[in-house]
């Protein structure tokens, strides 16, 4: 029957592929004689198509000891049913279409399916490798979005290497935006014609806005690979606290009535203190003259308190905000108290503010005694 599309009722939840519904598939008297089941879905297919292009289900079907066999599981396959489907096809030689939506898990399938130029020309991975040359990697925007795919097809994604050419590409391509930006500054002071715009990474479509929908771990290497790179530290700040406001929203607290009385669901407090604790180390080298605002410093830990942040974490915030205090506002300096609802501890956490005050006075005298 040709890779058809088996219909779909309340009590069967499988499908394969028919000529009738889907006329670019080839028709073929040949009934099925192989049936693949990835998670909840079957596919009635045929070998001889399958073997042909993908190396897996040579070693399955040729090597297999029982030469009838008629069944079989993929079910670990990356990106599941769908990205077998599409596979599935390009194997009856339909020509599907590869987008930066799909790009991700079908490099993935094409690399679990041994779907190699060792197998035959032109296949799979070829392809989607094509793909990504020309269309993903030049892009910021889509590897982010690539990337951001690469989240549900690990460990395949991470072993094919994907993963990290991603982030390279990511951080080359924002290097080189960096240096077209301060070629576009010194042409503003040397110029031989108009220039519409020369403050990049404030353009409300500026790429650091897309690095929000990582996880933490990717946007962390991102980081990394950033500074590697030699990315400018107020270019990596502005983008960490964009990624810090988006992560922690409605964690931080202005009120702080509000925080006394209030529980946060354990499993998601246990995130967000991940994930303070992870921005935290990620904050350039405290300073006097930091990128770091003042009041994200004060923003980040109140919100390390809300989401009870390690000491050591909070005691670093309380550092830096003591080393910049020259550039603070009261809002800055009240911080919360967390009485974990306890509603006659103190509205603003004393201790917390004499630290600040001393960090301050001690850098103060530091300075004070190098001067003399």
């Amino acid at each position: 029957m040709g890779v058809a599309e088996l219909k779909t009722n309340i009590s069967v939840k499988s499908r394969s592929f028919r000529p009738t519904s889907r006329p670019q598939w080839p028709i073929s008297d040949v009934s099925s004689d192989l049936t693949i089941d990835v998670g909840a879905a079957s596919f009635a297919l045929h070998k001889f198509p399958l073997v042909s292009r993908s190396g897996r289900f040579r070693k399955l079907l040729l090597d297999a000891k029982d030469s009838k066999m008629s069944r079989l599981n993929l079910s670990g396959i990356p990106g599941g049913s769908d990205a077998f489907e599409l596979a599935a096809k390009f194997c009856y030689g339909v020509n599907i279409e590869i987008t930066i939506t799909n790009v991700a898990m079908l490099r993935c399938a094409a690399s679990f399916l041994e779907m190699t130029e060792d197998i035959t020309d032109k296949n799979l991975d070829i392809r989607t490798e094509v793909f990504l040359k020309d269309t993903v990697f030049p892009s910021i925007s889509i590897a982010v979005s690539v990337l951001h795919s690469c989240e549900k097809l690990l460990p395949v994604s991470e072993e094919i290497n994907l993963v990290s050419r991603l982030i390279n590409a990511i951080a080359n391509n924002a290097c080189k935006e960096q240096l077209t930006s301060g070629f576009l500054k010194l042409e503003h002071n040397f110029p031989s014609k108009p220039v519409k715009s020369l403050d990049i990474e404030t353009a409300s479509d500026w790429w650091g806005k897309s690095l929000v929908v990582l996880n933490l771990e990717f946007f962390q290497r991102i980081l990394s690979a950033f500074k590697m790179k030699g990315l400018k530290q107020d270019i990596i700040s502005r983008i960490l606290i964009n990624y810090a406001q988006n992560s922690l929203q409605g964690l931080i607290v202005k009120d702080p009535q509000l925080v006394k009385g209030s529980y946060l669901d354990l499993d998601l407090q246990k995130k967000q203190r991940v994930t303070v604790e992870t921005i935290v180390g990620l904050l350039p080298t405290p300073s006097r003259k930091s990128t770091v605002p003042m009041a994200f410093l004060s923003s980040l830990l109140k919100s390390a308190i809300g989401a009870l942040a390690s000491t050591s974490c909070r005691s670093d915030l309380e550092r830096r905000i003591g080393l910049q205090l020259h550039q603070a506002i009261l809002e800055d300096i009240l911080i919360p108290g967390n009485g974990n609802g306890n509603n006659n501890s103190p509205l603003y956490d004393a201790d917390s503010i004499l630290r600040i005050f001393s960090f301050f006075l001690n850098w103060k005298r530091m300075m004070q005694k190098i001067a003399n």
